[in-house]
Parts: C-alpha cells; sequence; structure tokens
C-alpha cells in the first residue's frame, strides 16, 4: 500500500526506538526510509520539534521510560503519538523475560497499533488514519 494517495502533504515523523527484538521499529524504518513502495509523504525528522507525528516502538524499560518521554515531550503541540506493536502498548512477549514495564502512566496515545509484530500494510493504513 502507497502512502502517496492517502495522505496529500509532507508529514515530518520522529521515531522513538525503545529496543526490543526490533521487528516492528525495523518495518516503520522501511516506511520511513522510502524502502517500500516510492517516495511517500513521510518525511523522517532528525529532531521531535518539527513533527507532526510521534512513533514508538519498543519495550517501556526501566533505563528508557524517563529519556523517551522527555522526547516526546520536546514535540510541538499538536503532535500526535503513535505506539506501534505489542511492546510499546506494554503487552508484549518480551515484557516478562527483561523486565519492561507497561505504557507510562499519564501518556495519552492518538493511535495504538497490537501486533507483533505489525505488518507494513497495516502500519501505512494507520498512519495514514491519525496524520490526515
Amino acid at each position: 500500500m502507497n502512502l502517496s494517495g492517502l495522505l496529500s502533504r509532507r508529514v515530518g515523523v520522529f521515531h522513538v526506538r525503545l529496543g526490543s527484538c526490533g521487528g516492528c521499529g525495523d518495518l516503520l524504518d522501511v516506511v520511513l526510509r522510502d524502502r517500500f513502495e516510492g517516495r511517500g509523504p513521510l518525511v523522517e525528522c532528525d529532531s521531535p520539534r518539527h513533527v507532526r507525528l510521534l512513533v514508538v516502538t519498543g519495550l517501556w524499560g526501566p533505563g528508557v521510560t524517563g529519556p523517551a518521554l522527555d522526547v516526546i515531550e520536546q514535540a510541538p503541540v499538536g503532535r500526535k503519538i503513535i505506539l506501534i506493536g505489542d511492546c510499546a502498548l506494554g503487552r508484549g512477549p518480551l515484557l516478562e523475560s527483561l523486565r519492561a514495564g507497561a505504557l507510562p502512566e499519564g501518556l495519552k496515545p492518538d493511535l495504538e497499533v497490537p501486533g507483533c509484530p505489525v505488518s507494513i500494510k497495516t502500519i501505512c493504513e494507520r498512519i495514514s488514519d491519525v496524520a490526515r
């Protein structure tokens, strides 16, 4: 599924990769770095300060939750937060073995995309839903 037909303008995205098996993060990178179906409307940004979308993949574990929330707070008002994959939603298969935690209290995502891992097609469809 090509995002070009779904979104009419470029959308800045910052990927917050918390760490896990890497499956969902790698699939998101395929979409963000134009390896899927040609140049799409998503533009990967180097800083969270200029984005419309913050996408989180991986586990909320000790040592990463605080810094990740600090990064999210740097994004401008009106930004959308998307959690992709079961780990980011606090229910992944690696939670217990890696002593990871649940979704941080007070974090209100605009979109949750469950799966382990999530398909590229689902990522494209769900991002286009929230980015419009």
